[in-house]
């Protein structure tokens, strides 16, 4: 094992890089995948790799809270995406961070919509606010700017921010 920052290997890291540089198309044409199995009631179970995952809605919304609901997902998935980001651009330009934590809160626009009570506003997040709290002797400004580098770069962020073509498709088995 090389030498470490951040819990990351770092001969590692520059290994990976350089091969992800080497094959940039490989890289920028993975299929990310993943399927949901129905479990009852409001509960599913999501399958991505080699990992599962339940997700189901809380007792006041019709379900047993057994799990997050798929908006608290979505704030983890941007949390963990952006914590990921952070660590990754600081390691690379040799900073030492002793923590870190990213907190996430969103309001939806109009839950009502998505239960069929109401046609005004959407369902979705109108505002999803990230705060980073960063333990490091790195000054603020350069923390500021992998902060920046990072909201910019984040693959979830983009996600969240920009238009994505969603394309549905049915299937009905008898």
């Amino acid at each position: 094992m090389g030498k470490e920052l951040n819990g990351l290997d770092l001969s590692q890291l520059q290994e990976v890089l350089e091969a992800i540089h080497a094959e940039p198309e490989k890289v920028k044409s993975h299929q990310w995948t993943s399927r949901v199995g129905w479990l009852g009631g409001f509960k599913f179970k999501a399958f991505t790799k080699h990992h599962a995952f339940i997700v189901d809605e809380p007792a006041n919304l019709g379900g047993a809270g057994e799990g997050p609901n798929s908006v608290e997902y979505v704030l983890g998935a941007l949390g963990t995406c952006l914590a990921t980001g952070f660590v990754l651009n600081a390691t690379k330009r040799g900073i030492q961070l002793d923590n870190l934590e990213v907190a996430l809160e969103g309001q939806i626009d109009n839950i009502l919509t998505f239960l069929g009570l109401s046609e005004e506003g959407h369902s979705g997040y109108r505002e999803v606010i990230a705060r980073l709290y960063v333990s490091t002797d790195a000054d603020a400004e350069m923390i500021g700017e992998i902060w920046e580098q990072t909201l910019k770069t984040s693959p979830v962020g983009n996600t969240l921010a920009r238009s994505v073509a969603i394309k549905p498709e049915l299937s009905v088995i008898r």
